[in-house]
């Protein structure tokens, strides 16, 4: 189980564990990974998460586990002062991935898109986890036509890699931005 006390605040922003015992957590993953973004970002394939039990399930069994292995995974983002949900930011790294470095991820609720929430919240992850656990890279992985998820990228100081075969992606191609590395083949890409 994950701390229940952890949290990062920026200006505007909390960052906290996903719960899976709580029924809003679930719900509002489930909000999340149905909007027409998410999907989109997916190439158009509907998510598996449309109930809070199969949310519930994913923060168990896969999120929880993150968190075990790496020391960090999934995370809920909130408005500070009155914890709305707004979205989730992630620092992911499969059990069996060859890659060195974990690879960033966001999403956000459509109407709290374009506010800088995003970049906000990436920064503020990396920032904890090189000084708590000592993450000295990352990878930013997106498709090569998201030009939203790219400004993000961008924005945080990642750099552009080009577009690329990735094994972790079964062998597809996707843009690969870095973030603090020489060389993304050393880190296993």
């Amino acid at each position: 189980m994950t701390d229940p006390t952890f949290r990062i605040t920026t200006p505007r922003l909390a960052i906290s564990h996903l719960d899976p015992s709580n029924s809003l957590h679930c719900s509002f993953l489930v909000s999340l990974w149905n909007t027409p973004e998410f999907i989109a970002m997916l190439g158009g394939k509907p998510t598996s998460i449309t109930t809070p039990s199969a949310a519930k399930s994913l923060i168990q069994n896969r999120f929880l586990a993150e968190h075990a292995r790496n020391g960090y995974g999934m995370y809920l983002v909130s408005l500070l002062g009155d914890d709305t949900l707004v979205g989730t930011i992630s620092l992911m790294r499969g059990e069996n991935s060859s890659l060195l470095a974990p690879d960033i991820g966001f999403a956000m609720l459509s109407e709290h898109m374009r506010k800088g929430y995003a970049v906000e919240a990436a920064k503020a992850l990396i920032e904890h986890v090189d000084g708590e656990k000592g993450v000295k890279a990352v990878f930013g992985f997106c498709h090569e036509g998201n030009e939203a998820s790219m400004g993000v990228l961008r924005k945080l100081g990642f750099r552009w890699e080009g577009v690329r075969k990735v094994k972790e992606f079964e062998g597809k191609e996707t843009a690969v931005w870095s973030w603090d590395m020489e060389s993304v083949e050393e880190w296993g890409l």
